[in-house]
């Protein structure tokens, strides 16, 4: 089966994505021309399979994507 190319109620085709990140029902997707957006999906569990399917990269999964303080 073939990904869709385009999501309901996002202006962006897939090919413009680079990255996401997830909090609750609320989306901060990296277009390739690097501005960040806000996306609020009606149904958040489609939108994350659509995101995979497309290869569209969780920014949580990456390594060391949060810095944290480091005792003095």
């Amino acid at each position: 089966m073939t990904a869709a190319f385009i999501f309901p109620g996002l202006k962006y085709p897939s090919s413009d994505l680079i990255k996401y990140l997830n909090v609750l029902n609320d989306f901060s997707l990296v277009l390739k021309n690097g501005d960040i957006i806000k996306f609020a999906p009606d149904d958040e569990q489609a939108f994350l399979k659509w995101l995979n399917e497309n290869n569209i990269q969780n920014i949580r999964k990456d390594e060391g994507w949060i810095i944290q303080n480091q005792p003095s």
